[in-house]
């Protein structure tokens, strides 16, 4: 009975009370952020399992809706949120020389930024639940080679990353990923912005592959940063989080890389054919 009621305690106190002892409290008093992420991986399979098995099933046999007004709205409102949010990030963290400062952080500081900054992270975390809205509009119009593994697992993930470091250690060296990831999105939603805006709007925008690679140079980058917490002496980020972010930014650069080259060196050699097929008469190409 008492091996019994050890393991209930134990498990009771890493559900709850362990995430409470090595979090910040600032951030504990914001909602779904008190206790363990719990509650973030649990609207994260709310939106794996619409996504993969609700969505599916119910567009079955219907015919794809038609939704590129809520589309706007939904990418115009993200640009915003995005591109606003990163112009305070710039001043919040002192044109990011904060993200690279490997001080402690201080739960009892009075200082301004150091307080607006957590609200700014947790902004940055109710963005990853509306990035939700790129899959399930996916679903609604039947473009489901659109939501690829990539694509769902990079949105399922992104919540409980911003949760894990918004919880443990809100602001400081852990705001580098979040200040680079905000600008990138905010580019992100300016392309889905123009493509839903209209076939008008289609010869602006050649530069879809541009985006990807902006997505690995972040990643090179929040690994270099990873990395200067590991080797540095005098950092003080906690090491479950040096190991976290060099492993997302790995995983997610190979992931990233793969996608670019299935999707964009198809292009370039489909590209090239026609060119070649053009530089021969009635484009026949020439036996070798």
């Amino acid at each position: 009975m008492n091996g019994t009621q050890s393991l209930m305690e134990k498990t009771a106190y890493f559900l709850h009370d362990f995430w409470e002892d090595i979090g910040d409290p600032r951030s504990s008093q914001l909602p779904l952020i008190y206790g363990g992420p719990w509650k973030i991986m649990g609207i994260c399979f709310l939106y794996w399992y619409f996504v993969r098995v609700i969505g599916p099933s119910f567009m079955k046999g219907r015919q794809p809706f038609d939704l590129r007004a809520i589309m706007l709205l939904h990418n115009s409102f993200l640009i915003g949120v995005n591109g606003c949010g990163f112009l305070i990030a710039l001043w919040l963290t002192d044109c990011m020389q904060r993200c690279w400062d490997c001080g402690r952080v201080d739960p009892n500081t009075e200082d301004f930024k150091d307080k607006l900054s957590i609200y700014l992270g947790y902004v940055y975390l109710l963005t990853k639940f509306f990035d939700f809205g790129d899959t399930i509009f996916f679903v609604l119009r039947k473009k489901y080679n659109q939501a690829s593994f990539l694509h769902v697992f990079h949105h399922g993930v992104m919540p409980i990353a911003a949760y894990v470091g918004l919880k443990t250690h809100p602001g400081g060296y852990s705001g580098f990923l979040p200040v680079i990831n905000i600008f990138v999105h905010a580019v992100m939603y300016t392309y889905y912005a123009l493509a839903c805006a209209g076939p008008e709007m289609k010869k602006y925008l050649w530069w879809k592959k541009y985006i990807t690679q902006m997505q690995m140079i972040q990643f090179v980058l929040v690994f270099i940063h990873s990395m200067n917490a590991a080797f540095n002496p005098n950092c003080h980020w906690p090491t479950v989080l040096t190991i976290l972010e060099a492993l997302h930014a790995t995983m997610f650069f190979f992931m990233f890389y793969s996608f670019y080259r299935r999707s964009y060196s198809k292009s370039l050699e489909a590209n090239n054919n026609l060119l070649a097929d053009k530089s021969t008469p009635n484009g026949i190409k020439k036996d070798n």
